[in-house]
C-alpha cells in the first residue's frame, strides 16, 4: 500500500490536503540513525506526525513531533526526529494528511563508500543566481549541504524596503521553498541541510542578545535550543564544527571553551573540519578587522593543535584557498581555509595577499568527497566546472607536500 493511500484511511482525515510547500530535512543528533523532518503549515495546523518505512518494506511506522506558531505570522513550524534507523539507508515518508512521498538517506557509520557533501555560503541573496548554483549542487548527488551563514540575507542589507510588512519570513519561505523544489538528487532523494549563522540572518549581535531576532532559532531544528555552534559527528571518521562569529555567541570565552573540548574528544576522527561566516583570513575584507583578528587568536591555534584539515570560511563574496597556515605563516603542518562565500551574491574581486594560493572572483561552493585513505575538496562554479582542488589526508597518514613527507598525528 502506498504512502497516500493509508494516510487517506487513517481516521478523522476525510481527504489529503496538499504538501506544505515548505519541507526541509537537517539532524539534531546522530546522522546515521536518525533524521528530522521539519514542516511548514498555517498556524491552526496541530497535526505533527510522519509515517516512514525503510525502502522496500511494507510496513510503516509512526512518529509524532511537535509545533510551534512562529512569532508574529501566520505559520507553525512542524518538528519529527526519526530515530532508530539503520545507516545508509533509504527511507521513504510523507505527512499526515498530507499528499506526497519523499525519499530519504541517513549517512553510513564508514567510508565503506565515498561519502559526499557541500559547503557554501552568502546563498539567498539574488534569486536566480541561487538557482542556478542549487541545480549545480543537486547534480553532484551530495548526502547533505552546509549552508555557512547569510542564508537568506533578512537583517542589515536594502532588500527590505521592497518587500513590505513581513518581509523577513517571506525571504525565508522562499529559501526553504526553493530548497524543498531544487535540493532533490535525480533519483528523488532530498538533501538534507546544515545551517550556521550568518551577519545577515540575524538583528542583534552576541554583544546585544536582546536584540536577537529569533527567527533563525525558530525554523531550524538545532541540538540545543537557541544555540547556535555545535559539533556534526558522523561515524568515526568525520566531525564538523559549525561556529557562530560573534553572532549569537562572543567568538571567546563559552564558545571557544566549548570548541577546545569538542575539538579533544573528536581528537582520532579521520577528517575535522570547521564551518564558519566570517573568515579569519579573507580575501576581500581586512585582515586586521576585529573578527578575522579574534578568530586567529581563540580558535586556529586550537585548529592547529588538533590537526583539522580545512577550515570553511565565508561572507567575503568571492572564492579563495589559503595555503597552510599556522601561527599565521605558511606551514605545511598547518590549517587549510577555504570558501569565502559566493553562493548567490555578485562576486567580488579578490585582494593579493600574502596566504592566498588560489583566488577568484566567481560565484562558488565547495564540493567534499571524503574516502578513507583520502579525500578531495572541488571548488564548483556556476557552470559546474571544477576552478580548484586540494586534497586531504585522514588523521595520521602520510603526507606529501612539496617534496616532503609529513606525518598527520
Amino acid at each position: 500500500m502506498g504512502c497516500s493511500a493509508l494516510v487517506s484511511a487513517v481516521p478523522l482525515q476525510a481527504s489529503l490536503e496538499k504538501t506544505p510547500s515548505v519541507l526541509y530535512l537537517t539532524w539534531m543528533h546522530d546522522p546515521t540513525t536518525t533524521m528530522t523532518v521539519q514542516w511548514h503549515t498555517g498556524k491552526e495546523d496541530p497535526f505533527s506526525e510522519v509515517m516512514y518505512r525503510k525502502e522496500g518494506q511494507g510496513q510503516w511506522a509512526y512518529k509524532s513531533g511537535i509545533y510551534a506558531q512562529i512569532p508574529d505570522t501566520n505559520f507553525s513550524v512542524h518538528t519529527v526526529e526519526l530515530d532508530a534507523l539503520e545507516p545508509d539507508t533509504e527511507y521513504l515518508f510523507c505527512l499526515k494528511g498530507k499528499e506526497g512521498e519523499f525519499r530519504f538517506r541517513t549517512l553510513p557509520t564508514s567510508l565503506s563508500r565515498p561519502m559526499k557533501f557541500v559547503i557554501g555560503g552568502d546563498a539567498y541573496r539574488y534569486l536566480s543566481t541561487f538557482r542556478k548554483m542549487n541545480a549545480q549542487i543537486a547534480s553532484q548527488d551530495p548526502d547533505f549541504v552546509v549552508v555557512g551563514g547569510d542564508i537568506a540575507y533578512t537583517n542589515g542589507c536594502t532588500i527590505g524596503f521592497l518587500q513590505g510588512k513581513g518581509w523577513q519570513m517571506q525571504r525565508w519561505r522562499t529559501f526553504l521553498k526553493e530548497w524543498k523544489s531544487q535540493m532533490t538528487t535525480a533519483d528523488g532523494r532530498m538533501i538534507p541541510m546544515m545551517v550556521v549563522l550568518g551577519n545577515h540572518d540575524i538583528r542583534g549581535s552576541a554583544l546585544k542578545p536582546k536584540s536577537v531576532d529569533i527567527l533563525f532559532y525558530e525554523l531550524f531544528a538545532l541540538q540545543e535550543k537557541g544555540v547556535s555552534y555545535r559539533a556534526f559527528n558522523v561515524g568515526d571518521y568525520l566531525s564538523l564544527f559549525l561556529l557562530d562569529t560573534g553572532h549569537s555567541y562572543q567568538i571567546e570565552g563559552q564558545q571557544t571553551q566549548w570548541l577546545e573540548k569538542a575539538l579533544s574528544r573528536r581528537e582520532n576522527a579521520s577528517y575535522k573540519m570547521a564551518v564558519y561566516h566570517i573568515a579569519a583570513y579573507p580575501s576581500v575584507y581586512p585582515y586586521e578587522g576585529e573578527t578575522p583578528t579574534t578568530i586567529r587568536s581563540a580558535w586556529s591555534p586550537l585548529f592547529e593543535r588538533y590537526h583539522l584539515q580545512v577550515a570553511f570560511e565565508h561572507h567575503n563574496h568571492a572564492y579563495k584557498r589559503t595555503y597552510p597556515l599556522k601561527a599565521e605563516k605558511i606551514d605545511p603542518d598547518g590549517v587549510i581555509y577555504m570558501g569565502d562565500g559566493s553562493w548567490g551574491v555578485t562576486p567580488r574581486n579578490p585582494k593579493k595577499l600574502w596566504y592566498l594560493h588560489k583566488t577568484a572572483k566567481t560565484n562558488a561552493v565547495c564540493l567534499v568527497t571524503l574516502h578513507s585513505d583520502r579525500s578531495t575538496v572541488d571548488a564548483l562554479n556556476i557552470k559546474g566546472e571544477v576552478i580548484d582542488s586540494v586534497t586531504l589526508y585522514p588523521t595520521g597518514a602520510m603526507v606529501s607536500w612539496n617534496g616532503e613527507c609529513l606525518m598527520q598525528q
